[in-house]
C-alpha cells in the first residue's frame, strides 16, 4: 500500500480520514500528546503511542516498543491480538483498547488506499428509524454480494438506542466477531460483518464497504498435534502467517512436512489444537456459519461428477450454495462468470467425464467459483499434470489473484513458483522455516535454486525455524474472545429437493450401471424359476426354498444399490458438508432416489416370479403379486438403507464393495430357511433382514396350511403351524412394520455416523 489512507474513530468523536501522505515524511508519530503528528484523544492511549513507518514499499504500525524499549500502556490490537508492529493494509483495523472499555472508550483505525478498488460509504442515521441492509438494490445499504440475502438484515432505532436485527438471513450477522441472534444492541464503533462487508456504527453515521478485492488470512500461533499418548506427534509446530489481500501464496515442502495440514487449519477444515486463524478479522472457528462464504476450497481430489455436464454440475451447486432467495437469473450469472474465469466456455455442455485433467482441476476450482469467494484455497492442484497444463493452471490462478482474489495453494513442484507473491517453507515436524518473496528465499537460504532447500529444511528445520523467527520477531499474544454456539439455519427440505434432483439425474446419466440393475431383478427370478419343480405353493419344502432365493435375490438387490453411494463421494460430500449441506438431507435424497430404483427393480423381480413360477390362490390383505411386491420393495429399501450404513463406514469403494459378501451371510444363516431357530439364534435372527422377508413372503403364501413332501407321498407324519408364518392380517403388517424399522434404523446410523466421521466432522 503506497499511499495509506487512515480512518480514525476517536472515543466518541466523529470520525476524520487522514491521508499519511500529506506529512510528506517516512516516519507519523501519534498518540495523546499534542506534538505527535497525529493527536488522539482517548484517555486509553499514551502521550506517545507509536508510529507509522514506510518501509519496504509499505507503511507499517509500530507500538514505541519497537523503538523506544518500553510499549504503550494498552499496545495496539490486530485481529485480538496484542501486537508491536503490522504491516497495514487495505481493510485492516487495530484498535487500542484496555479490553475492559473496547468500544466506547478507545480508538479504531481503518486502513485503505488511495486507489483502492474497496471504496467506503456512509449513510446518516439521523432522518429514519429503521434502515434495510442487503443485496437488492432498494436496500437503504446495499452489499452487492451473492453471499449476501436480498434483505440481509435492519438497523432499528428505539428510544435513541440502535440495534441491529438479523432478519433470518442465510449466512448470519457478526458484531465484533460475534455472531448474533434475532436484535442485538449497537455501541459506538462496533464493527458489523456481513459475509465480505464491513460496517461501522456511529451515534451519527454507518460506514460500511463490501469488499470485492481478496482477503487477510492471520495464522496465530497454530499448534496440531496428531494421535493420542506416545503416539502423538506435532504436525504444525507454533506456525504464523500473515497473508495479504489479493496474494498468491505457495505452500511447500517435503512430504509429512504438514503442507497440507496448515492449510486445511487455515481453510476451516482442522482446528488447530492451539493458536487461532482470521480471515479479514474474524476467528474463522469462532465464526465459521458466516465467514464460510468467503472461502474456495478446492481438494487434492476432483469435486466434480462426472456423470454431469459442466453447466449441470454448476448449476446444483449453486442452488445448493447461493442463498435462498437468489433469482434463476442470478444464478445463471455466477455460473458464467465461473465458467468464464476458469476458461472453460467453450466445454460448458461436455460432460466432466469428457475432460482432460487439467480442464477437471478448472472445473472443481469452477464450483468454488460460483459464491464469488473473495479467499481460495487449493491442494496440490497441480498433481499429475503434465509441465504445460501445470503452467496453464498457473497462470489461471495468478490472474485470479491480479483479479483480487486471495489464492492460498500446496505444491510439490517449483517450477512456477515465481509466478507467487511469496512462499511458505515448510520443514520436517511442521516447522515454519521461511515465509516471504521467491527472491527473500534464495536470499535467506543462500541457494541460487529453490530446489535445493527441499534437503536443507528436511534435515535442519528446527535450525531455520529459529533463524526466520529471529528474523522476524515474536508474535503478539492472543486476546481471547467468547465463542460463539449459535448456529446458521438448515434449509433441509430445499437441499433434500436439490440433492434429490442431481442424484437422479446422475443415477440415469450412468446409464451402464443403471441398465445392469435394472437387468439383474428379473435376471435374478429367471433363476429362480429354473430350479421350481412345480410343486411351488403346493408343497412347503419347495415354497419355502423359492420364497427364501426371493427374499436374497431382494436383499442382494437393494444392497448392490447402494453399497458404494456415500463412500464414492466422500471428498464431494466432505467439502460440501463444509460449505453447510445439511447431512439429513443429503442421507434421505439418496434413500428416495433408491426406493424409487427399488420400487421399479423390485416389480420387475416380483412380476417376473409370478409369470414364471406363479402365485398363492388368495393374499391375505390383497391380491397376491401386490403383497409378493410389496414385500420384496421393503426388504430391497431395508437392504438399501443398509448399504448406505456400510457406505458410510469406508471412505473407499472397494472396501465396502468387499463387505457385501459377508453381509449376505447372516441373512442365510437366520432367515430361518437352512436352520431352526431356537434361543439364542432366534434372538440373533431379530436383526437379520430376510428373517422378516421370509415371515412376509410365508404369511402371503399361507405356508401353514402346504403339506410336506413325505406328506403327499403317503406318510402321515405331524405339521405343526409355525408362528413364522400365522396366515393373519396383524402378522403380515408386523412383519413389514419390522422392515420400515430397520430402514428407518439404518438411515439415522448413516446420518450419524457420517457426522461423526472424523474426515466429516465439522471443525468449528
Amino acid at each position: 500500500m503506497n499511499s495509506a489512507l487512515i480512518t480514525i474513530f476517536d472515543g466518541n468523536l466523529a470520525p476524520r480520514t487522514i491521508s499519511l501522505d500529506e506529512f510528506e515524511k517516512d516516519t507519523v508519530y501519534f498518540g495523546r500528546d499534542p506534538q505527535n503528528d497525529i493527536v488522539l484523544t482517548s484517555h486509553l492511549v499514551s502521550a506517545e503511542h507509536g508510529r507509522f513507518v514506510y518501509k519496504n514499499d509499505m507503511w507499517m504500525m509500530e507500538d514505541k516498543a519497537v523503538y523506544m524499549g518500553q510499549g504503550s500502556t494498552n499496545g495496539l490490537i490486530y485481529n485480538n491480538t496484542s501486537v508491536t508492529s503490522h504491516a497495514v493494509v487495505d481493510g485492516d483495523f487495530i484498535r487500542i483498547d484496555d479490553g475492559v472499555e473496547t468500544i466506547t472508550e478507545g480508538v479504531l483505525f481503518v486502513f485503505s488506499s488511495v486507489d483502492s478498488q474497496n471504496p467506503w460509504f456512509s449513510i446518516s442515521l439521523s432522518d429514519k428509524t429503521q434502515w434495510t441492509i442487503g443485496r437488492d438494490e432498494k436496500r437503504d445499504i446495499v452489499l452487492p454480494h451473492v453471499s449476501v440475502s436480498r434483505n440481509h438484515a435492519k438497523i432499528l432505532r428505539e428510544e435513541n438506542e440502535y440495534y441491529i436485527l438479523d432478519t433470518s438471513s442465510e449466512n448470519g450477522v457478526l458484531v465484533n466477531n460475534m455472531k448474533i441472534v434475532g436484535k442485538e444492541k449497537l455501541h459506538e464503533k462496533d464493527v458489523i460483518t456481513i459475509t465480505n462487508s464491513k460496517l461501522i456504527f456511529t451515534k451519527t453515521m454507518i460506514f460500511y464497504c463490501c469488499y470485492k478485492n481478496g482477503v487477510s488470512v492471520d495464522a496465530s500461533d497454530i499448534v496440531i498435534r496428531r494421535g493420542k499418548g506416545r503416539k502423538a506427534f506435532i504436525t504444525s509446530n507454533h506456525v504464523s502467517l500473515n497473508i495479504r489481500p489479493g496474494e498468491l501464496i505457495a505452500i511447500i515442502g517435503g512430504s509429512g512436512a504438514g503442507k497440507s495440514t496448515i492449510l486445511n487449519c487455515m481453510c476451516g477444515y482442522l482446528r488447530p489444537t492451539q493458536g487461532e486463524v482470521y480471515i479479514n478479522g474474524n476467528n474463522l472457528y469462532q465464526n465459521f456459519d458466516t465467514i464460510k462464504k468467503l472461502i474456495g476450497y478446492v481438494p487434492q481430489s476432483d469435486i466434480v461428477y462426472d456423470n454431469l455436464t459442466l453447466h449441470d454440475m454448476l448449476a446444483y451447486t449453486a442452488k445448493l450454495r447461493l442463498p435462498k432467495d437468489t433469482t434463476k437469473a442470478e444464478r445463471e450469472e455466477a455460473i458464467s462468470r465461473a465458467i468464464e474465469m476458469v476458461e472453460l466456455s467453450e466445454k460448458k455442455k461436455s460432460y466432466i467425464k469428457s475432460l482432460s485433467g487439467g480442464q477437471r482441476k478448472r472445473a472443481s476450482i469452477a464450483v468454488e467459483l460460483l459464491s464469488d469467494p473473495n479467499l481460495m484455497f487449493l491442494d496440490e492442484p497441480s498433481s499429475g499434470l503434465d509441465p504445460g497444463t501445470e503452467r496453464n493452471l498457473m497462470l489461471s490462478l495468478r490472474r485470479m489473484a491480479d483479479s483480487g482474489k486471495t489464492v492460498v495453494l500446496v505444491t510439490h513442484s517449483t517450477l512456477q513458483l515465481q509466478m507467487c507473491d511469496k512462499i511458505v517453507f515448510m520443514g520436517k515436524g511442521g516447522n515454519l522455516c521461511f515465509f516471504g518473496s521467491y527472491d527473500e528465499a534464495l536470499a535467506f537460504f543462500g541457494v541460487s535454486d529453490v530446489v535445493d532447500i527441499y534437503n536443507m529444511i528436511s534435515e535442519q528445520s528446527e535450525m531455520w525455524r529459529t533463524r526466520f523467527e529471529e528474523r522476524r520477531g515474536v508474535p503478539g499474544q492472543v486476546r481471547p474472545t467468547a465463542i460463539t454456539t449459535s448456529k446458521s439455519k438448515e434449509h433441509h427440505l430445499r437441499q433434500f429437493r436439490v440433492l434429490s434432483l442431481r442424484y437422479c439425474k446422475l443415477v440415469v446419466h450412468d446409464r451402464q450401471r443403471l441398465l445392469l440393475l435394472l437387468l439383474q431383478a428379473p435376471l435374478l427370478a429367471v433363476l429362480i424359476s429354473l430350479v421350481a419343480d412345480g410343486q411351488q405353493f403346493a408343497q412347503y419344502e419347495m415354497t419355502k426354498s423359492l420364497l427364501f432365493a426371493l427374499s436374497c435375490s431382494a436383499f442382494w438387490i437393494g444392497m448392490l444399490n447402494a453399497i458404494q453411494e456415500i463412500c464414492k463421494e466422500r471428498t464431494i460430500l466432505k467439502r460440501e458438508y463444509m460449505t453447510g449441506l445439511s447431512l439429513r438431507a443429503y442421507v434421505s435424497s439418496k434413500l428416495l432416489v433408491l426406493g424409487v430404483l427399488c420400487v421399479i427393480q423390485s416389480a420387475l423381480i416380483a412380476g417376473v416370479f409370478s409369470l414364471m413360477i406363479g402365485l398363492p390362490e388368495e393374499g391375505i390383505l390383497t391380491q397376491p403379486w401386490v403383497e409378493l411386491w410389496i414385500t420384496t420393495f421393503l426388504t430391497a429399501i431395508a437392504s438399501a438403507a443398509m448399504g448406505l450404513f456400510v457406505s458410510s463406514l469406508f471412505t473407499n469403494a472397494d472396501r465396502a464393495m468387499t463387505v457385501a459378501p459377508i453381509l449376505l451371510l447372516p441373512q442365510i444363516l437366520f432367515s430361518g430357511l437352512i436352520f431352526k431357530l431356537s434361543g439364542v439364534t432366534e434372538m440373533v435372527s431379530w436383526f437379520a433382514i430376510c428373517r422378516w422377508s421370509m415371515e412376509g413372503y410365508g404369511t402371503t403364501a399361507n405356508l401353514n396350511s402346504l403339506p410336506l413332501r413325505l406328506q403327499q407321498e403317503g406318510i402321515m407324519i405331524p405339521h405343526d403351524a409355525e408362528s413364522f408364518f400365522e396366515f393373519t392380517v396383524p402378522h403380515i403388517l408386523m412383519d413389514w412394520g419390522i422392515l420400515v424399522v430397520f430402514t428407518i434404523v439404518f438411515v439415522v446410523l448413516a446420518k450419524v455416523i457420517l457426522t461423526r466421521s472424523e474426515t466429516m466432522k465439522k471443525s468449528p
